[in-house]
């Protein structure tokens, strides 16, 4: 199935928006974990196999942050791994890596081989700055989903995004003109809208294709909300994934690491299907 299928799918039954993000930072890891034997990278594995074993039930995705990985020596081994648990253990689930690529073509024919030759992952998050040249050969790879920056929820990423073109638009509406008209031949794109922007969200929905997912971007740490995802629902109450990472990985609490992260999947998941439902 293709990936964007399955994330649909997810959303219908077990009925979750939520999209776990995977970013190991060693410092933060379960103490109990830190001071067991072995390598970073063995340390890595346990607290993210754990971490699916925890959410695979509550998620529709998984985004993994490529940074996290590349600062171990055998960083790319371990992203593999945790790529391989996924599909073994919740094969349901697509895995997305984030790693926010693009470039021209041959450097583009490196990274899809990496990202899903080596990796096998299900998709990517890309940054369209360089047009065409990033996005076509994505368009063609339909089974895989295409995560595509539009208006993204870091501070001072209006300095770029929000520059009015001649039409009175900002880029970044342009940019989501060219995913939906331009780049969506494979019917694989989901642009990336930010939580945080104060977006006017019911006025955009209409811009989208019904059965074009949306990745709104910043709900959690980085202070947006999820009660702007109402207006971004499909005709079918669906179509939106929440990503959440820190609020999911390392979460306060006086329970085991494990049941933590369980017990704030949960949390989210459920609090992500009330925003959903308080549009009915």
């Amino acid at each position: 199935m293709r990936a964007k299928d399955q994330i649909l799918k997810r959303m219908r039954s077990p009925g979750t928006l939520l999209c776990a993000g995977l970013d190991p930072d060693l410092r933060k890891l379960p103490v109990e974990l830190l001071e067991a034997f072995g390598s970073d990278e063995e340390k890595i594995l346990r607290f993210l196999r754990g971490v699916v074993d925890a959410t695979g039930s509550h998620v529709c995705a998984y985004k993994a942050q490529k940074a996290f990985f590349d600062v171990l020596p055998a960083g790319h081994a371990v992203l593999q791994e945790i790529v391989r648990y996924v599909h073994d253990t919740q094969p349901e689930v697509p895995v997305i890596v984030d790693c926010k690529i693009g470039d021209i073509e041959n450097t583009m024919d490196a990274y899809i081989e990496n990202i899903f030759g080596l990796i096998q992952a299900d998709g990517v998050v890309v940054n369209p700055y360089m047009g065409d040249d990033v996005i076509l050969p994505l368009s063609k790879l339909q089974d895989k989903a295409i995560v595509v920056l539009v208006k993204t929820s870091n501070v001072s990423g209006g300095i770029v995004q929000d520059v009015t073109l001649q039409d009175g638009r900002p880029f970044w509406q342009h940019v989501l003109d060219l995913v939906v008209t331009r780049w969506n031949s494979g019917d694989n794109m989901i642009p990336v809208l930010s939580s945080t922007a104060g977006l006017a969200m019911a006025k955009l929905r209409p811009l989208i294709p019904d059965s074009m997912p949306i990745l709104l971007a910043g709900v959690g740490a980085q202070g947006g909300q999820s009660d702007c995802l109402r207006d971004l629902l499909n005709s079918e109450g669906i179509g939106v994934l929440v990503n959440s990472s820190r609020g999911l990985l390392y979460p306060t609490s006086d329970a085991s690491w494990w049941s933590a992260v369980e017990t704030a999947t949960i949390k989210m998941k459920d609090t992500l299907n009330d925003a959903r439902r308080s549009r009915e």
